[in-house]
């Protein structure tokens, strides 16, 4: 069917009021005329076609169809003011058509449409309507995700909110998002079909006038450093929005005669795109991705409005895409910061959780600490007792081994870490404890405190850190010593966290610098861990190591 298409755009002659006949070169351009002008065109039909047809688009124009002198179409008659709308006209010839001239007057009572023209088709009507909906496709599917998106974009607002982090912005651009979605398919072919023409034309033009609201409310609500200076726009696009919306539904004003207000409205986008790409060189990094996209778009805009006001060709509304890229990039944006969000509360509930959980083991540890230094003291005055007697009677072997027994009891008493930051204090505590059970020696000195040191940051650090360390004293042989040295310091502005630990075996460099003592793919990670960490608070690692000792220092910057 498709194949049945020709174009008719070449070959046609017009005339307006006051003009002879001359040749119009191609009808992607026409003649700019004054509104209620009528343009006359005239073309032989020489293409031989079975049940031909002609598919002629009006753009806010009254159409009248001749073939000779015999008319095949006469659009309805309206008031000198009135809008025609924007409609499909599929016209069957007569089956003598061939050779004979096809004359097309067009008549709109706005200036800005007065003898525009746009390509005429000819074929079946079958075909013409199958070539109608294969020119809206690509529109269709874009409307389609831009609508997907500017919906998720308001389902992750809400999301948001409802978690407390209220984001305007994001809600603006949704919204933006849902008007572009169907502004995209309203200039389309496909539409014309589905909706009377006066219909179309609000349509089109309501979205038209009013897309540019939300879009500044959108950067309105993301500046941070020039947000008053973002009153004017918003204020100027919202108020001629509502006022044409408010003239069109009271029948003052139709909206076609508002669009050279609103195009000039728009050409000020550019000072959004100043202050926008302001904002972006201040560290905005919401504006960082936008800058891009919104001049881009703008400069779009700015090809279109060249194309219809000098009539070179058909409006190719590009601009359309490039805000299309601009929403998805936000989108992603968006996406990004929620999921990074999300799992930082997750982080958030977990170091939650351990400070609970630690708070109970602490108190359990504490209060069994005291009950064994409460039995010890109550014991204490029965065991002098009877280290005098011993003593006193001169039996000073049984004296010393009595003496052996009580220490015993008194070193199983088992030390309690209690630290001013409940992290420190967890893993000190674990650290401890695990050293214990495995048979390794813990020395602990925590004097200094973090103080802008994240919490996830902070755990994360030092788990790796002590994880490391106990791994290496249990790969140890039996019999030799095992040790763990931990010390936190402070010299301002750093934080340093050394940790000293025995070791055997080999140490292996790894392609990223890092040293891990076994070959196993996988291994290392908990250094890259710290490396990572390190570099977010600007500070280094340094490791030493020699045959029996491996020392790992950590420093962040950490200023008070």
């Amino acid at each position: 069917m498709m194949e049945k298409i020709t174009d008719l755009s070449e070959g046609w002659e017009y005339e307006t009021p006051g003009t002879a006949r001359q040749t119009l070169s191609t009808l992607q351009s026409g003649p700019k005329l004054a509104g209620g002008e009528t343009m006359t065109m005239y073309r032989v039909l020489d293409t031989a076609l079975e049940n031909a047809a002609v598919l002629i688009r009006a753009n806010h124009q009254t159409v009248t169809v001749y073939l000779g002198d015999t008319p095949l179409y006469i659009d309805k008659v309206l008031l000198p003011a009135e809008n025609p709308g924007m409609a499909l006209h599929f016209i069957l010839l007569p089956a003598d058509y061939l050779n004979k001239t096809l004359r097309v007057e067009l008549t709109s009572p706005y200036a800005a449409y007065s003898g525009r023209t746009s390509p005429v088709m000819l074929g079946t009507i079958p075909s013409l309507e199958a070539w109608a909906l294969s020119l809206s496709m690509r529109p269709l599917i874009f409307m389609s995700m831009c609508l997907l998106l500017g919906l998720c974009i308001i389902t992750l607002t809400l999301a948001q909110a409802l978690g407390g982090d209220v984001r305007w912005q994001n809600l603006a651009l949704g919204v933006f998002a849902v008007i572009w979605a169907l502004y995209y398919v309203c200039t389309e072919y496909i539409v014309f079909q589905f909706f009377p023409p006066a219909a179309v034309s609000a349509l089109s033009l309501g979205l038209y006038y009013t897309f540019a609201v939300p879009l500044t409310l959108y950067f309105y609500s993301s500046f941070e450093r020039y947000k008053k200076w973002m009153l004017p726009p918003v204020i100027l696009h919202g108020g001629f929005a509502a006022a044409a919306l408010l003239l069109q539904v009271t029948g003052l004003v139709d909206l076609p005669r508002l669009l050279h207000v609103n195009n000039i409205l728009l050409s000020g986008l550019a000072y959004t795109v100043v202050l926008t790409v302001l904002e972006a060189f201040k560290g905005n990094r919401l504006m960082v991705l936008s800058a891009p996209f919104l001049a881009m778009a703008y400069g779009s805009m700015l090809y279109n409005f060249n194309v219809f006001y000098t009539r070179h060709g058909v409006v190719p509304y590009s601009y359309r895409d490039t805000y299309f890229l601009l929403i998805l990039a936000v989108l992603v944006y968006n996406i990004v910061l929620f999921f990074n969000r999300y799992f930082k509360e997750q982080r958030k509930n977990e170091l939650l959780a351990l400070q609970n959980r630690q708070a109970r083991e602490s108190y359990k540890r504490l209060t069994a600490h005291l009950k064994e230094v409460g039995g010890l003291k109550h014991e204490m005055r029965h065991h002098f007792t009877a280290l005098q007697s011993y003593l006193d009677a001169g039996r000073n072997a049984e004296a010393e081994r009595y003496l052996k027994q009580y220490a015993g009891q008194s070193s199983a008493v088992t030390d309690a870490v209690h630290h001013d930051n409940f992290i420190i204090s967890a893993v000190a505590s674990g650290l401890l404890r695990d050293g214990e059970n495995r048979g390794v020696e813990v020395e602990l000195d925590l004097k200094a405190n973090p103080f802008h040191i994240a919490e996830p940051d902070l755990y994360s650090l030092l788990t790796n850190i002590a994880e490391n360390a106990l791994e290496a004293c249990t790969s140890l042989p039996e019999g030799q010593r095992r040790f763990i040295a931990l010390t936190i310091s402070r010299r301002e502005p750093y934080l340093a966290i050394t940790c000293q630990n025995s070791r055997a075996g080999e140490i292996i460099p790894s392609g990223d610098g890092f040293l891990s003592g076994k070959r196993e793919d996988g291994h290392g990670y908990g250094l890259w861990v710290i490396q990572r960490i390190a570099e977010t608070y600007d500070g280094l690692i340094n490791t030493q190591y020699d045959e029996t000792t491996f020392t790992l220092t950590v420093v962040l910057k950490d200023r008070r």
